[in-house]
């Protein structure tokens, strides 16, 4: 812990606020993933229709079309981007907890569709917002990736999972104190006691589940809106990173799927990418204190 690191002095500013977006979310000429500028995008490869309308026209309440610049090769692997809502909406926090849930279940199914391509490639899910979270459009958006070897990171956290006397999130759930942001649907979203990131927030199955149910969406959506507008909120940024992690291919019992929601409070510099150490700027007992506030105030109570 270095929450003295927060009260550094800084004559570098970078923008810890999304530009707004149209106060009616309504379509903005140029954007590639709103409604009626399908055009600007490769061709489709999934979406929600409920109307059934025509592949690449509007009436769509999710897609899902080829990452026009993949940070993985098209002949190596997979990189998509999940359009969350046709509303020209910037920030998670605003998403509808429907569409939300809408989007999450595309997520699984786009990520089993990876994990069965016969190149046997591993699949990650991530949302970037905001400048500081490397988003580079404002609309709201996922990605998912087919990575074609297996991701250190990935890899390093499985192992720790095998490798643990007992499943390290349950021994979390076990005693989260007074660090439990909400608990819906069986699902609870806390701020870890050693997160992996300053101001990181965890949401996991409060049982045992190594991976996701076919359809997530319904009690991970409306959570995870909440969370990452009082998340938000309470670190002073729409700057945000979210990424799930699920057993690996293949399967493994003793992992336990768990989402994260990391506030970008600060750049990583010297020291975290260098040596690995991760000075945090925040106590994770104090955010909750925050985050519950902000979720209270805005359910109206």
């Amino acid at each position: 812990m270095a929450p003295a690191r927060a009260a550094r002095p800084h004559d570098v500013v970078a923008p810890a606020r999304v530009a707004p977006a149209p106060e009616d979310d309504s379509p903005v000429p140029g954007c590639p993933f709103c409604p009626g500028n399908e055009g600007l995008t490769p061709p489709e490869r999934a979406a929600r229709r409920p109307g059934g309308s025509a592949p690449d026209r509007p009436g769509w309440a999710v897609r899902v079309v080829p990452n026009r610049f993949p940070a993985v090769d098209p002949e190596d692997g997979v990189h998509e981007v999940v359009v969350t809502t046709p509303r020209h909406v910037a920030l998670l926090g605003r998403v509808r907890p429907g569409e939300a849930a809408d989007a999450l279940d595309v997520w699984a199914e786009r990520l089993r569709v990876v994990e069965a391509d016969r190149r046997g490639l591993w699949p990650f899910a991530f949302l970037n917002q905001g400048a500081l979270g490397g988003a580079s459009l404002q609309h709201t958006h996922a990605q998912v990736v087919g990575i074609p070897f297996a991701p250190p990171r990935l890899v390093e956290r499985a192992r720790g999972f095998a490798g643990a006397p007992r499943c390290p999130v349950c021994a979390e759930l076990e005693d989260p104190g007074d660090r439990v942001l909400a608990t819906a649907g069986g699902l609870v979203a806390w701020f870890p006691a050693v997160p992996s990131l300053s101001g990181a927030l965890r949401i996991a199955p409060a049982d045992h589940l190594p991976d996701w149910e076919e359809r997530p969406g319904a009690a991970l959506g409306p959570l995870l809106v909440r969370a990452a507008a009082a998340v938000c909120a309470a670190a002073g940024t729409d700057a945000l990173n979210v990424w799930v992690h699920r057993a690996p291919p293949g399967g493994m019992s003793a992992y336990h799927w768990h989402l994260e929601l990391v506030p970008r409070l600060g750049t990583l510099a010297g020291l975290e990418l260098g040596a690995g150490v991760l000075a945090l700027t925040r106590d994770p007992s104090e955010l909750a204190a925050r985050a519950r506030a902000a979720d209270a105030a805005a359910a109206g109570g």
